[in-house]
């Protein structure tokens, strides 16, 4: 029996979207849920950058979707815009014959983006 997931990813088409308009290699997982987005990098190493390199790179992610959502058509993922985006980043590496992951996580506010001023919002 299959496990129901509420509130998650009713709208595909804006999360393959979001996914697309960040142009990055490794593609993320994108959940919209209820109350908060979810994006997770897997496999970018970005679990052991810098933190100034982690945190930029979420405020750009952050940024290019909350601008994804507020180009779209729905008013439902328009009001999304504003809501919470949460960035994780997840690495799995085998260190002396143990599995060992990584994981790194910011909960980006509409108010964080502001305040960063970010100008051109891609990943490249």
């Amino acid at each position: 029996m299959s496990r129901s997931q509420v509130g998650i990813i009713r709208h595909a088409s804006v999360a393959s979207a979001i996914v697309a308009a960040l142009g990055v290699d490794a593609e993320p997982e994108c959940r919209i849920g209820q109350w908060r987005i979810t994006l997770t990098f897997r496999g970018l190493g970005a679990s052991r950058w810098s933190e100034d390199r982690q945190i930029e790179y979420a405020l750009r992610a952050a940024a290019v979707t909350r601008s994804v959502l507020s180009d779209d058509r729905r008013g439902a993922m328009r009001a999304r815009a504003n809501r919470a985006i949460e960035v994780v980043y997840e690495d799995a590496a085998a260190l002396r014959g143990c599995a060992v992951t990584s994981r790194w996580e910011c909960v980006v506010t509409a108010a964080a983006n502001a305040a960063a001023n970010l100008g051109d919002v891609t990943l490249g």
